[in-house]
C-alpha cells in the first residue's frame, strides 16, 4: 500500500530537517523565524482578501439596485443592512450616505478617506512578506560567509590536526550551503505571495472604486428624493 511506509518516511524527514538546521549554524535560527511569520502572514492575508468577505456578493447586487429602493423609499432599510455589514464594502457606503452630508461633493470626500482607510487595512501583512524575502537571502548569505571563514581558518591550521581540519571544513561547507538554502526557501514562497497579494488588492480596489462610485451617482443623482 502507497501509505504502508509513511511513518517512516516521515521520521527519516524530520531527522534530516533537524539535521539540517543543526549543521546551518547560528544564522539558521533568524531564518527559521522569519519562515513563521512569513507562513503566519501568508495564512492570514489568504483568508483576509477573500473576495467574498470584501466584496459580499449580496451587498453588491443590493447596491446595484439601490435606484429602486430609493424609488420605494426603502433608504432606512439600506442604511440598517450597511450597519449590519462588516465588510469594508459596507463600511466606506455607510460612510457616504452619513446624514451630515449636504452634497455629493462631501459624501465622495467621506468615502475616498474611508475607501483609503479600508485598503490600508488590508494592506497590512504584505509590508511584512517583502521585508522577510528582502532579508532571508541576506541572512543565508552572511550564513554562507560564516561557513566560508570557519573553512579558510580550518585551512590555516597545522598539518597535525588533520582530521579535526577535515571535520571543520566539512562543518563550514555544510552551514554555507544549508544557511544558502534556507533563505532562498524562505524568500521564494514569500516574493509569490507578496506579488500575487498586491495584485489581489489593486483588483479589489478597483472593484470596490467601480461600485462606490455607482453607489453615489445613484443616491446623489438629481432625479431621487432627498
Amino acid at each position: 500500500m502507497p501509505a504502508a511506509g509513511f511513518p517512516e518516511n516521515f521520521a527519516s524527514s524530520l531527522a534530516n530537517l533537524a539535521e539540517l538546521l543543526r549543521q546551518g549554524g547560528w544564522f539558521i535560527a533568524p531564518i527559521v523565524i522569519c519562515w513563521f511569520i512569513s507562513v503566519t502572514v501568508i495564512i492570514w492575508k489568504a483568508l483576509d482578501l477573500r473576495r467574498r468577505q470584501v466584496i459580499p456578493p449580496d451587498l453588491a447586487r443590493q447596491l446595484q439596485s439601490v435606484a429602486a429602493l430609493l424609488q420605494q423609499k426603502q433608504f432606512p432599510a439600506l442604511q440598517a443592512q450597511l450597519q449590519a455589514d462588516p465588510s469594508p464594502l459596507a463600511r466606506i457606503c455607510l460612510a457616504a450616505i452619513s446624514p451630515r452630508h449636504q452634497n455629493a461633493a462631501s459624501a465622495a470626500r467621506a468615502a475616498e478617506t474611508t475607501a483609503r482607510e479600508e485598503i490600508s487595512r488590508l494592506e497590512r501583512g504584505i509590508p511584512v512578506l517583502e521585508i522577510i524575502f528582502t532579508i532571508a537571502p541576506m541572512l543565508g548569505l552572511i550564513g554562507t560567509v560564516s561557513g566560508l571563514v570557519r573553512i579558510f581558518s580550518s585551512l590555516g591550521t597545522s598539518s597535525g590536526q588533520n582530521a579535526e581540519q577535515a571535520r571543520q571544513i566539512a562543518l563550514g561547507i555544510a552551514e554555507a550551503m544549508n544557511t544558502t538554502i534556507a533563505g532562498l526557501v524562505v524568500a521564494v514562497p514569500a516574493l509569490i505571495a507578496q506579488v500575487l497579494y498586491s495584485r489581489q488588492l489593486e483588483r479589489l480596489a478597483l472593484r470596490l472604486a467601480t461600485l462606490v462610485t455607482d453607489f453615489l451617482d445613484t443616491c446623489w443623482s438629481p432625479s431621487q428624493p432627498d
